[in-house]
């Protein structure tokens, strides 16, 4: 569908709007022609160091400009990128730096000391961003880039070469790095230019770790002359300020993180009517806080659902949607309708699409798909089946085409006999005003087999019983459904990426019982 690589689509932006803002950080502000400079110089960098078109280059890195110029000056010249979550333990890290075979490992300041304990499994090139963070026969990132030419002229690369690898959450045993090539990682960006409407001149926030979810944004942005504004971790506070400082049109949050915006206070003190979308995504949210989100911000909201095998690119529910949500808050409960470049579908174990209201494995297909996992041949051909991505997430279409996620297939709770989905009771008491988060799981039961049970932060102030949240569940979805018990908690931990992290919270109730996790 894309017929060019990441070097053109880069040189071409650059062409288009020399004198426009690429990027602020801070007191740092870099036009097209000074951004799309240092991408070059650290590109040809890198290949001058001795790296070529597909070697796999890691990094681990906070928000910066730094970390821009690394991610995509290695795309510019032709080199496969491997993002690493900085967030994650320093296990899971060096299982990925071994399984991709990076020959590179690219760090700043923040993460030299976890990245000089990696790299005695064969990194070959350790570049830091800061003289403080050299390792002994390591590099400085801004001595390679000295005297290094600044202007157009990508390498030639073949479109479907492969240029990332992107690690999934690794949840379940070891985590999966999916393949993606120029081809596949534009198709989809360029989508989500589309899908999320984004306008020439777009000025957007980021607060999402751009090695994952937060750089869905760059190149669509990018791509209309807009602007990068890039502040570091998430606070609510210095979100606030940003938006009506720099009136920042969009922004990319998890549910988490718009929880706590809406929580602060005094957000109606800002003045935030230059937000335009706010695109949220990564875990389900609860339709009555959504609710609360409209009122105090108004129709601005998107919602993405995608994997890291389709490149984030799978159903949308549309602004028009969460509009229409007014007189139908079920919609609220989708995640919308399929983005144009992707077929969804719900199937069986056969893989034979299911009824509209049946629920069935949700099934993705498109140009934007991975080719695969690295060194993982069988759960390739697990998960890529016909051309088809089984995303292992269990939906239902409805008749009007839009889809609803009832929870991920190896979540599900038998419980005597009968099938229970936790996001339908984690929906149902996101619906108690006294219910901040919620995570359901079934536990070990000698009767049923598994239980369910319900782990829950209280809103501020309110001191709910186990016997009322209960009550509540089994009044909307019947006793099956109903958690059996319900453990309170100050708060619900999360992976690396933003979602609830079911097998830590599972490890309290399983220690030294088997199940199948996700």
């Amino acid at each position: 569908m894309i017929g060019r690589s990441f070097g053109s689509a880069l040189d071409a932006f650059a062409l288009a709007y020399p004198s426009e803002t690429a990027l602020i950080h801070g007191d740092l502000r870099m036009t097209y022609d000074q951004m799309f400079g240092e991408i070059r110089r650290t590109g040809r960098a890198f290949l001058a160091m001795g790296l070529r078109a597909g070697d796999r280059l890691a990094f681990v890195m906070e928000n910066s400009a730094d970390l821009i110029a690394v991610m995509y000056g290695a795309l510019w010249a032709g080199l496969t990128i491997v993002p690493l979550n900085a967030r994650l333990s320093a296990q899971d890290q060096r299982y990925m730096l071994a399984d991709v075979k990076a020959r590179g490992l690219v760090f700043d300041l923040a993460n030299a000391e976890r990245a000089h304990q990696l790299l005695d499994i064969g990194i070959e090139f350790a570049i830091a961003t800061a003289s403080d963070a050299v390792p002994p026969k390591g590099y400085l990132l801004s001595a390679l880039r000295d005297g290094q030419p600044h202007g157009p002229g990508a390498p030639s690369v073949d479109v479907d070469q492969e240029c990332w690898v992107q690690y999934t959450g690794g949840t379940t045993g070891y985590p999966k790095g999916a393949v993606h090539s120029h081809r596949s990682v534009l198709t989809s960006l360029y989508s989500a230019t589309v899908e999320y409407s984004v306008q020439p001149g777009e000025v957007t926030a980021h607060v999402a770790p751009l090695t994952h979810s937060g750089q869905l944004y760059v190149m669509p942005v990018w791509s209309r002359g807009g602007t990068q504004v890039v502040l570091g971790g998430y606070e609510p506070e210095r979100l606030l300020h940003a938006i009506e400082r720099e009136r920042i049109e969009s922004v990319l949050l998890v549910p988490t993180m718009l929880y706590q915006l809406l929580d602060l206070p005094n957000i109606t003190d800002y003045d935030l009517s230059s937000l335009r979308t706010v695109t949220y995504g990564a875990a389900p949210i609860g339709a009555e806080r959504l609710e609360q989100a409209l009122d105090i911000l108004g129709p601005v909201f998107v919602q993405a659902y995608g994997q890291t095998e389709a490149f984030g690119q799978i159903t949308m529910l549309s602004k028009h949607d969460h509009l229409r949500a007014v007189d139908d808050p079920e919609l609220l409960r989708s995640c919308g309708r399929p983005v144009s470049i992707a077929d969804v579908r719900c199937a069986d174990d056969e893989l034979l699409t299911v009824a509209d209201g049946e629920p069935g494995e949700i099934l993705v297909k498109g140009p934007h798909l991975t080719s695969g996992y690295v060194n993982k041949p069988a759960e390739t051909a697990e998960a890529l089946r016909g051309g088809w991505l089984l995303t292992g997430d269990i939906g239902v279409r409805d008749e009007r085409g839009y889809f609803f996620i009832v929870d991920r297939k190896k979540d599900m709770i038998v419980s005597g006999g009968f099938n229970v989905y936790p996001k339908e009771v984690e929906r149902a008491l996101f619906g108690h005003p006294a219910v901040a988060d919620v995570c359901v799981i079934g536990v070990p039961d000698s009767k049923w087999g598994e239980s369910v049970k319900a782990v829950v932060v209280a809103r501020g102030g309110a001191e709910p019983s186990e016997s009322e949240l209960i009550a509540f569940v089994k009044e909307q979805k019947g006793s099956v459904l109903a958690p059996k018990s319900i453990d309170f908690v100050d708060v619900i931990p999360v992976t690396a990426a933003g979602k609830h992290d079911k097998k830590a919270v599972r490890a309290n109730y399983w220690s030294g019982r088997a199940r199948g996790v996700n």
